[in-house]
């Protein structure tokens, strides 16, 4: 992949349960459990924190 748009699991879970086809009388899922935290990526955190510095000035 190039420097485009990332496809996250969520997103692509949420594609494929949309494009599901489903039948009349089936109920419909129940939503999925909140995912768990990730380990931010390197330097992540240190970008963030510069950010947030920016933002208060």
């Amino acid at each position: 992949m190039g420097q485009g748009m990332r496809l996250t699991v969520d997103a692509a879970m949420r594609a494929r349960d949309v494009s599901r086809v489903r039948a009349e009388e089936e109920a419909p899922s129940p939503p999925a459990a909140p995912p768990e935290p990730v380990k931010p990526r390197r330097g992540e955190k240190r970008r963030l924190a510069k950010r947030r510095a920016a933002a208060r000035l």
